[in-house]
């Protein structure tokens, strides 16, 4: 769990240092073309400036909804050794939520991989999720501190437990530092056409890594050369000798 935290750190230090060495450029023909460019990532650098692409932010939004139901899914099933959450919470989770975030928060026992490492993690995923839309860091800042806190602290998270005090604090604060380290190392890879140490594998999976939903969203939702990303729901009633039922349907194309 050090480990994490020490990589996690050496991480966010390389995305500082490169920010020097690679994001400060004189004004050239280049450059001053590249300002009004749609991708942050083909702009120069800027802490503040933001130009948020509206409808990529809400791809990000949804698919990070999405997710965050999924991983609240798999914390159900996960021992209440590792959680930490009573059975109360996975029998009647509504009740729960209702008592949970009537009360103040707690300071909770989780353990510390769960509060200073998966936790600034999520929130610099989340800031990502802004950031890579071409927000400002105040706005992605704000961003995540809405989505850490009332979507899953006070949303999804408290159907099985109370608000976490060092959660709240944590996630959009720590979340925020790393997440602008994440920016800067992604930003680096960019400008080396997606490779890290001369390695193309190595860059992308580096890339999905700290920005997993923006990834994943540009992967569905961006056109390819000879097709096009859809996907389609139908539904419709099933009749049958004896019964009758409801069939959903998916169709997903790539």
């Amino acid at each position: 769990m050090k480990i994490v935290g020490i990589l996690l750190g050496v991480l966010l230090a390389w995305g500082c240092v490169s920010v020097q060495a690679e994001e400060i450029k004189w004004p050239t023909e280049e450059n001053l073309k590249s300002v009004d460019a749609e991708n942050i990532y083909d702009r120069p650098y800027s802490l503040w400036e933001s130009r948020t692409d509206k409808t990529k932010i809400i791809r990000n939004t949804g698919v990070m909804f999405g997710a965050s139901f999924g991983a609240m899914g798999i914390l159900y099933m996960l021992p209440s050794s590792f959680t930490n959450w009573d059975d109360d919470a996975r029998k009647r989770p509504w009740k729960k939520w209702g008592k949970n975030v009537s009360r103040e928060p707690v300071w909770d026992k989780d353990d510390f991989f769960l509060n200073y490492v998966t936790h600034p993690y999520f929130g610099a995923v989340y800031y990502m999720g802004a950031r890579s839309a071409g927000a400002g860091a105040g706005y992605a800042f704000l961003y995540s501190f809405m989505l850490s806190t009332f979507f899953w602290e006070y949303g999804v998270e408290a159907l099985a437990e109370r608000p976490s005090i060092q959660d709240l604090i944590v996630t959009p604060g720590c979340g925020a530092i790393l997440g602008e380290g994440f920016y800067l190392a992604k930003r680096h890879i960019k400008d080396n056409d997606d490779e890290l140490l001369g390695s193309r594998i190595l860059g992308k999976t580096t890339m999905f890594l700290m920005d997993p939903i923006t990834e994943i969203t540009d992967w569905i939702f961006e056109d390819k050369p000879e097709t096009k990303q859809s996907m389609s729901f139908s539904s419709q009633p099933m009749i049958s000798t004896h019964s009758i039922g409801y069939g959903l349907s998916m169709k997903f194309n790539f």
